[in-house]
């Protein structure tokens, strides 16, 4: 199942890439630019934490340049929330929707419908298995590849350590731990020695990820690295390593936002290594195609427009730096 949601979510992200030409972002001149007066909806998981504190400050600032409103709509983690806040969204006909995704299905029909009702959505970092008009976000296949690919060279052939990997995705059915998970699973498939002893969700809470590797480490001693999903929920993990004394022996990797909190995690030897999207670039790129959208943007084909992140990777070490996080 997780397998073939990846494979769905790879031509998706073909699609994005062949509209990332940005004919029409290319060409301003042809679109209104008159765009005060709009309205933008931005409907996130939750508010109250870096990620989406960072994204919706970046997107008020562009909404009060160009005089369009922009309302935040927090579903607190509640997806059935999040489901009706949506509906109602919609009902009100916003020009731009921006809807952070829990899963590749929940928001599909709603997205679907928005756009068919001529509302353009953005999706952002999240992917719905449902296209839209533009996607602001993270590869996560490229992400998923390259921790793979450093967990081999740390725990495999060669290292002399046990090959044990657990994985602690937010949700199995997310867009980031489908695509991260498929990627990585293809490299360990090629490194028998690489031995996944645990992958289990954490529903994006730090307490249960801590909870769930304390067992994985009572139960493999010798793990050799954790490859946590985010950054906020894998802090739990790592601390849950912190207490069993095996910081200097299991390598935590995480992604994120990379803000000064995850910096102070990785100077803590709380994490590791953490491939950072900078959720305050991505705001701002959020922020400027929404500008474009409410103009009338589009990709010459109609595919949906992209911007991809670009990473950071912030290593634990003589090779640390903290002027690769960001500061609320």
């Amino acid at each position: 199942m997780t397998n073939a949601i990846g494979g769905k979510l790879r031509n998706l992200a073909k699609v994005i890439v062949a509209g990332a030409c940005l004919t029409g972002l290319g060409a301003p001149a042809q679109a209104n630019s008159d765009i005060a007066g709009k309205k933008v909806v931005f409907v996130p998981i939750s508010m109250g934490i870096s990620l989406t504190e960072g994204w919706a400050r970046r997107m008020k600032e562009h909404a009060a340049t160009f005089g369009y409103s922009f309302d935040v709509r927090d579903a607190a983690f509640n997806t059935g929330s999040m489901a009706e806040l949506l509906a109602k969204a919609i009902s009100e006909k916003p020009d731009v929707l921006v809807v952070h995704n829990p899963t590749v299905q929940l928001l599909a029909r709603q997205i679907k419908q928005a756009e068919s009702q001529g509302i353009k959505v953005l999706q952002l970092n999240l992917q719905s298995n449902q296209p839209s008009s533009a996607f602001v976000g993270a590869n996560w296949e490229r992400i998923g590849t390259e921790i793979a690919e450093d967990i081999v060279k740390e725990c495999g052939a060669g290292s002399g350590k046990s090959g044990k990997v657990a994985i602690i995705p937010g949700q199995l059915t997310a867009a980031d731990s489908v695509m991260m998970n498929d990627a990585a699973f293809k490299v360990f498939n090629e490194h028998p020695e690489i031995n996944v002893v645990s992958n289990q969700a954490s529903d994006w809470e730090p307490e249960k990820a801590r909870q769930i590797t304390a067992t994985v480490l009572q139960q493999n001693p010798d793990l050799c690295a954790i490859f946590g999903h985010w950054d906020v929920h894998t802090i739990g993990a790592g601390n849950a390593v912190k207490d069993a004394g095996a910081e200097d022996k299991v390598l935590v990797y995480a992604t994120g936002g990379g803000d000064t909190v995850t910096c102070k995690a990785v100077e803590d030897k709380v994490l590791d290594r953490v491939w950072s999207y900078d959720a305050d670039g991505q705001g701002r790129d959020a922020a400027t195609m929404i500008d474009l959208l409410l103009q009338g943007a589009k990709s010459s084909d109609d595919s949906m427009l992209m911007v991809e992140s670009p990473l950071k990777i912030i290593k634990a070490g003589p090779s640390y730096d903290a002027s690769l996080c960001w500061k609320m």
